[in-house]
């Protein structure tokens, strides 16, 4: 499993370990084959804006964005990784939601890692019944990765 982690901002501390622990947890967690890369940056809010406005349409700037590679995940195994694609993360938004909810950055990160990971894996929230099933999901492998020897 290849976990790619870049930081190219440098407005709030991000702690790239736990967040690449977490990543491998979720991955393992929901069964994905052990030849797998995934990539996940974090961004100043700028570029955040920039890349939401290009790929939604939407001039704000926001979380977090997941580029998966495929609209379905492959079942066969091959002798390849098995790339899912990216997960972009913007710290600077992300802390202020974590201030809205009153919880703090790291558990911000945390959960938008799990939820642009999710996206990768397939899960959606187009619809009230998903985004049950997502949220529910997001809430799980973090209880289960504050358990785990990951999470330690």
């Amino acid at each position: 499993m290849e976990i790619l982690i870049n930081n190219k901002q440098d407005s709030i501390e991000v702690d790239l370990l736990s967040l690449k622990k977490l990543a491998e947890f979720i991955l393992v967690f929901e069964k994905i084959s052990s030849l797998t890369e995934l990539s996940v940056a974090f961004l100043d809010e700028e570029e955040m804006e920039r890349l939401n406005s290009q790929y939604r349409k939407m001039d704000v700037s926001t979380d977090v964005l997941s580029f998966p590679l495929f609209d379905k995940l492959p079942h066969n195994e091959t002798e390849h990784p098995l790339v899912l694609g990216d997960v972009i993360i913007c710290p600077v938004v992300a802390r202020r939601n974590a201030q809205k909810v009153g919880h703090s950055i790291e558990r911000e990160l945390e959960l938008l890692l799990i939820h642009g990971v999710l996206h990768l894996l397939g899960y959606d929230h187009v619809d009230s019944g998903s985004e049950t099933l997502m949220k529910a999901r997001q809430r799980k492998i973090l209880n289960k990765f504050a358990r785990s020897e990951f999470g330690a």
